[in-house]
């Protein structure tokens, strides 16, 4: 008999499939018009998200990309549809990088939205660092690329507001890290 060796995320992502059926076996079953009347868990306040990105970001915000001309290549795969190399998630971002972004300074948006999610590279590369994260003048996050240090997609909730009403985010380079590298791989907002 042959032994396989399973990456260590693989048997923990198995182990909590394998949970969620024994408990979902063991749970009697939803009548199916009661659970159509029923609220969501957790809520529906991005129920209608969109994606901005370089794509479209132009006809949604007026944006001033400042020194995030770049669009980085280094992104995280997944295997979609028929494609069995991996497509890149995100491939239409903003990336600063220290040849081409110190003199340009930040990323600046404006925006009509109630909600906004901020989505940015994940990585354990030394060449990325901190950025500062401001809503209408007021610093919010300071997102941090190495929280994990793997190559993912990154989310940070910036407002969530009951009213829809016009935003300044900016972007930019944390003190001390204008030699680095960010990567802002979208927004996700709710008009």
């Amino acid at each position: 008999m042959t032994s396989i060796i399973r990456p260590a995320g693989h048997l923990i992502m198995a182990d909590c499939l394998g949970w969620l059926f024994e408990v979902t076996d063991r749970s009697d079953l939803d009548q199916g018009k009661d659970m159509i009347n029923k609220s969501p868990l957790i809520g529906n306040a991005f129920v209608d998200v969109k994606l901005l990105d370089r794509l479209n970001g132009e006809s949604v915000a007026r944006i001033d990309v400042g020194g995030f001309g770049e669009t980085d290549t280094d992104l995280q795969m997944a295997e979609m549809d028929d494609d069995p190399y991996g497509t890149p998630h995100f491939p239409n971002n903003w990336m600063y990088s220290r040849e081409s972004g110190s003199q340009a300074g930040s990323f600046k948006m404006i925006l009509r939205s109630k909600r906004l999610i901020l989505v940015f590279k994940d990585t354990a590369s030394d060449e990325f660092g901190i950025a500062n994260i401001c809503v209408d003048g007021e610093m919010v996050h300071k997102a941090d690329p190495h929280q994990i240090n793997w190559t993912h997609c990154h989310v940070l909730l910036l407002f969530d507001e009951k009213e829809s009403s016009e935003h300044i985010i900016e972007i930019g380079m944390a003190e001390g890290h204008e030699d680095k590298s960010f990567t802002i791989l979208g927004f996700g907002y709710v008009d």
